[in-house]
């Protein structure tokens, strides 16, 4: 990244990693979501970040929430606009392949570190999900459920952070190379915290679901893996760092003994 060279603001948001080929590459966690929540019979097992992301599309729906449809949907016309606009413009980064196969290492790579960051901070462990529901719908599930938390949390908190940090340091008068960094240090910083809030039961209770209580190891642990995650997703983009959150996930669940 090299934050700093646009004209008009800090170019780092230009120089990452498209967008286009990590979202193609996510297409398979998508499925697997799709999958799991079709074959479970568990209820209320839909991701809270996919919750808030559709959130406008559930209340225009109702009591009962948008049909399963709707996410398919939304997925096929989203990918065929990237399709198109990648046909258009040569993309940056990792083509969508590339990222699948990255992803699959990192999450490799990060499982031992992040398992680690855990001792350090004494976050004692990470709750799933609930023990009856730790068959392959909801193993299919977790996966899936990491490209939507790295949407909401990566891509768009991190993303309206950074437009908004930048915007406000232009107007007042910051050097570019400076409002670059520092967007970029906003956007991690309030999209981990955010993350690591999102986690917690005073949150998830709102949502209409279950969380973890306050416990300054684990909400320091998340942290520090939104931290992780963030900087990865910067680094080598979206598709690249969703496969190793889902990844990540399911070491998670196959080691928790039910």
């Amino acid at each position: 990244m090299r934050p700093g060279r646009g004209r008009n603001g800090p170019s780092a948001a230009d120089d990452g990693p498209s967008f286009g080929p990590g979202f193609l590459a996510a297409l398979p966690l998508f499925a697997a979501y799709e999958l799991g929540l079709g074959t479970s019979t568990a209820q209320g097992l839909r991701s809270p970040a996919e919750r808030v992301l559709l959130a406008v599309p559930d209340l225009a729906f109702g009591h009962d929430g948008a049909p399963r449809w709707i996410r398919p949907a939304l997925l096929t016309v989203a990918a065929a606009l990237v399709v198109g606009r990648l046909r258009r413009s040569p993309a940056r980064g990792p083509g969508a392949s590339r990222a699948v196969i990255e992803g699959l290492g990192a999450g490799v790579v990060l499982a031992p570190l992040l398992v680690a960051l855990l001792a350090w901070t004494r976050g004692l462990h990470v709750d799933v999900g609930a023990e009856p529901s730790r068959g392959l719908p909801e193993l299919l599930r977790l996966l899936g459920a990491a490209p939507w938390e790295e949407l909401l949390f990566r891509v768009g908190i991190y993303g309206l952070l950074f437009v908004v940090t930048a915007r406000a340091a232009a107007f007042l008068g910051v050097p570019s190379g400076a409002r670059g960094w520092g967007a970029e240090l906003v956007g991690l910083l309030g999209s981990s915290t955010a993350f690591a809030l999102f986690h917690l039961d005073a949150v998830q209770s709102v949502l209409g679901g279950h969380g973890e209580p306050f416990v300054s190891g684990l909400f320091a642990w998340r942290l520090l893996a939104g931290l992780v995650l963030g900087a990865w997703m910067r680094l080598r983009g979206f598709g690249v760092v969703a496969w190793a959150h889902a990844i990540f996930n399911l070491g998670i669940a196959l080691g928790i003994p039910p």
